[in-house]
């Protein structure tokens, strides 16, 4: 049986946003699966030890890039949402505490979460915020209060922040396809690349 893409997510990354909305397609032409593990991507940065200051001039071009980059895949988005970045706990909380009931409605959820943010500008840090959300994806609203109390869901972000960081992951979208690592949305048309030819191996 084929390994599955690994897929590691902050609701926070632009890039990561596309990403949730087009790498499905490539894994299902090559009879993948994903496994969807969101991350906290400040404690990912932080764990970089040589990183260094974030140019203005940098961040100017990828505002321009990922709004650029979300048309050219068919994805609604504002420029910068309000505010930017969020605190996106509740909603990593909430997401692994579907995956554990029901996978397909943990990634129902994480997508329509992703639309509210970067396709909308609205803000999912609140219980109150992704009220929307969870309608969108069939979750019931008491999902929200329980999320923010599960320990096992709280472990699993600690677990998969921790595992990208082994990986040497320093941003999201990060994908382990094979053992090969590929970063940023604009990376899976590599994926897609790279499974054909192995698969002409």
């Amino acid at each position: 049986m084929a390994k599955q893409i690994i897929f590691y997510w902050d609701f926070t990354s632009p890039y990561a946003y596309i990403g949730a909305n087009t790498i499905e397609a490539v894994a299902r032409k090559h009879n993948r699966s994903v496994d969807w593990r969101p991350v906290s991507i400040g404690h990912l940065w932080k764990a970089i030890p040589d990183r260094t200051p974030f140019p203005k001039v940098k961040m100017d071009y990828m505002e321009h890039d990922w709004t650029r980059s979300a048309k050219l895949a068919g994805l609604p988005i504002v420029t910068t949402p309000n505010p930017f970045p969020t605190d996106a706990k509740l909603p990593r909380l909430l997401f692994y505490r579907l995956k554990e009931q029901n996978p397909t409605k943990a990634v129902a959820f994480a997508k329509a979460a992703f639309k509210q943010y970067w396709g909308e500008g609205k803000d999912i840090a609140l219980p109150e915020h992704l009220k929307t959300v969870v309608h969108v994806a069939g979750v019931p609203e008491a999902e929200i209060a329980r999320a923010a109390e599960d320990a096992n869901a709280r472990q699993a972000v600690l677990d998969a922040t921790a595992e990208a960081i082994e990986l040497k992951a320093f941003g999201t979208p990060t994908f382990i396809v094979d053992d090969e690592m590929f970063w940023g949305s604009d990376r899976i048309d590599h994926i897609d690349r790279w499974l054909t030819l192995a698969h002409k191996k």
